[in-house]
């Protein structure tokens, strides 16, 4: 849809008005006396009819196996706002450790009976690609380390920056907004392989095993060349390597703990290279 714009105020401050479209205005039940929210995402201008809540209100007694899930899950969903009404105060060791996952998130008041933890962050579009390339360079990192605490230590950092990275995504967006869910994707299936890194790496390896950990740790290597270089032929040959990677491993007669967790990360490597291809390719669109 395309509309006019209109132009406003004297000649060297103009701004300038657009009409919405009519039919949005009705659905979305508009009026004078309503506001909307607008955001610049890269090129676009994203109008809304309301942002997200303020303050979301959660009773940890209906979640005592699953609190991570439920703020990591507000988290990232970019709420600014959570109270959290507790009655047994275990549950705060608990919230106090996740919050050294989730950027930002800060208690601000605490009572006997709830505390609130409020985003004290303005996070920025333009913080994504540094956010994403700090997590590629830690999960480059984490192919090489051998310390637990060392692999321990990176895989919380992870955690860390992949769910500060979803809230970015989910509250500003992306210049390329359309690739708003490749993104989002690619930053889970990370977080994810990071987990299969620190569990292969927990156990000491024979020699085949550090012969097809190398196989592995190259083509994950590769996917943060291919990032930021995308090469055809390369992605070609890295991706076709994953499947043949995760298909030597299930044809085992017997699979032990290494095969299994090796043929998760040649699995997810599989998918994020077609997540990569979506998301790099610069191939050219016929009229």
């Amino acid at each position: 849809m395309e509309k006019k714009l209109t132009a406003q105020g004297p000649k060297n401050r103009k701004s300038y008005t657009v009409t919405l479209p009519l039919d949005w205005v009705k659905v979305q039940g508009l009026d004078k006396s309503r506001k909307i929210d607008l955001q610049v995402v890269g090129a676009k201008v994203v109008l809304s009819a309301g942002g997200n809540s303020e303050r979301v209100l959660i009773n940890l007694n209906d979640y005592p196996h699953t609190v991570i899930k439920v703020l990591q899950g507000l988290y990232r969903q970019g709420v600014n706002e959570v109270k959290l009404e507790y009655k047994d105060s275990a549950q705060l060791t608990e919230v106090n450790r996740l919050l050294g996952r989730l950027m930002g998130y800060e208690i601000i008041e605490h009572t006997k009976d709830y505390i609130i933890i409020k985003d004290i962050t303005k996070e920025s579009s333009e913080d994504f690609d540094t956010v994403l390339r700090r997590i590629f360079l830690l999960a480059l990192e984490l192919t090489n380390s051998r310390e637990t605490e060392q692999i321990a230590s990176l895989d919380v950092t992870i955690k860390k920056l992949v769910n500060y990275g979803q809230r970015i995504l989910v509250k500003q967006g992306h210049a390329e907004y359309q690739k708003v869910p490749f993104y989002f994707v690619l930053l889970d299936r990370l977080e994810k392989l990071a987990d299969e890194y620190g569990w292969i790496l927990a156990s000491p390896l024979n020699r085949e095993q550090r012969k097809q950990l190398m196989d592995i740790n190259r083509a994950t290597h590769k996917l943060y060349e291919l990032y930021y270089k995308f090469n055809a032929s390369d992605f070609d040959e890295y991706e076709y390597l994953t499947y043949q990677l995760r298909r030597k491993m299930r044809l085992k007669p017997q699979l032990d703990a290494f095969d299994l967790h090796a043929h998760n990360v040649a699995r997810m490597l599989n998918t994020m290279y077609g997540t990569i291809f979506s998301l790099r390719h610069t191939g050219k669109t016929e009229a």
